[in-house]
């Protein structure tokens, strides 16, 4: 007489980590189960030697088939049953290999990455999301449909993007969008939506030179002479101009930033605060900078020093300022942080002061001003009148 087995397997595929198997009962049913395969486990034994034991678990359903159905209902009922498992199975199978082994969800291969690029700007909330914002309006201007699955966004595809940016921006302007776009992709991957980062053997040049509009002495005097629309703006461009401020920082600056009696400005650059050596600047406040403090009506620690709307609306203002000056040039905000520097190094400030004045963890940061510089220099002297 044959004996029957007790376990039944009811699915078996290469690559499975979970198979569906039934075990049989005394009362005529058989009672399936998931058996999940968790790896192995080496351990020492007392012998020293190495031992290898598999790991697993076992999670019976509560559904049970009839081991000998005699009726058509009772077929089909067992049937139902049995699909009802499999499909138990295909799901653990997924949240398995997706939770335990760390394997991408196939769902999230066929998902919207416009929409998942554009959940990461909602959720976003470090300083730099006009960044983040402006790299997400020019990836959908490049995509130019509505959907477009991570399938699709392979290395060449995202080669095209970095050459799209490169043709349509200038300065460093490429690689500040590039790469808020490489981090979109790294955390994607992390998040199961490409089984390897694409864009990780894909970078953007960063410009060497300055391609930014800088302020001279008279332009800078001729602002402060013309009407602005704005006086918080005025006021606060000014001082930017005096001090090297980004705008992030100039916003947020406070009256406990400042010591007047030592003529000292202290604050933690918020671009770096958590990634350079560098975040405080000490900055000795000079007449001018001065003057626009004490012209103002200073409040408690705790209150800002100028009261500004957001970036775009300060840039368009500052357009029509610089505009009505007579200045006939793309001038924005960093404007005044870059005018900064290179004026003090075409006073023959020395390199490392400026530096330290920018709050640069480095020179090498420093030194891109002197390419511009020795521009300004060469413009000056080419400037004198012919003799002959």
């Amino acid at each position: 007489m044959i004996q029957k087995k007790t376990i039944l397997t009811y699915s078996s595929a290469k690559g499975q980590k979970i198979s569906l198997r039934g075990k049989r009962t005394s009362t005529g049913y058989i009672s399936l189960y998931l058996d999940y395969y968790l790896g192995t486990e080496k351990s020492t034994d007392a012998q020293g030697k190495i031992v290898s034991k598999t790991k697993r678990h076992f999670d019976f359903l509560k559904i049970y088939l009839m081991e000998q159905p005699l009726t058509k209902d009772q077929r089909a009922r067992n049937k139902e049953l049995l699909e009802l498992a499999h499909q138990i199975r295909n799901r653990e199978e997924t949240n398995l290999k997706t939770t335990y082994f760390g394997f991408p969800d196939p769902s999230r291969r066929r998902m919207n990455f416009i929409d998942y690029y554009r959940e990461h700007l909602k959720n976003y909330t470090n300083k730099d999301i006009r960044l983040v914002k402006c790299s997400f309006d020019h990836f959908v201007n490049y995509v130019n449909k509505e959907v477009i699955i991570p399938p699709e966004i392979d290395e060449n595809f995202i080669k095209g993007f970095k050459n799209y940016l490169e043709e349509k921006l200038n300065g460093d302007t490429p690689y500040n969008y590039f790469t808020k776009f490489k981090q979109l992709c790294k955390q994607a991957t992390r998040d199961g939506l490409f089984p390897e980062d694409p864009a990780v053997n894909v970078s953007v040049s960063r410009s060497n030179g300055l391609k930014k509009e800088i302020l001279t002495f008279d332009e800078i005097k001729r602002l402060s002479t013309t009407q602005c629309g704005n006086d918080e703006i005025k006021a606060a461009f000014l001082f930017c101009l005096n001090t090297g401020l980004r705008f992030v920082d100039v916003k947020s600056l406070l009256w406990q930033n400042i010591d007047l009696p030592s003529n000292l400005l202290r604050k933690e650059q918020t671009k770096v605060r958590h990634s350079s050596t560098a975040a405080y600047v000490y900055i000795d406040l000079n007449s001018n900078a001065r003057a626009i403090l004490e012209n103002r009506k200073k409040g408690l620690r705790g209150d800002f020093i100028f009261k500004l709307p957001s970036i775009e609306s300060s840039l368009r203002t500052l357009k029509r300022w610089t505009q009505k000056a007579g200045i006939v040039k793309n001038i924005t905000w960093h404007s005044s942080r870059h005018s900064f520097a290179t004026n003090l190094l075409y006073s023959n400030t020395d390199i490392v002061t400026v530096s330290r004045l920018l709050g640069h963890s480095d020179l090498k940061h420093t030194q891109k001003y002197t390419h511009l510089v020795d521009e300004l220099k060469k413009r000056a002297v080419n400037s004198l009148p012919d003799l002959y």
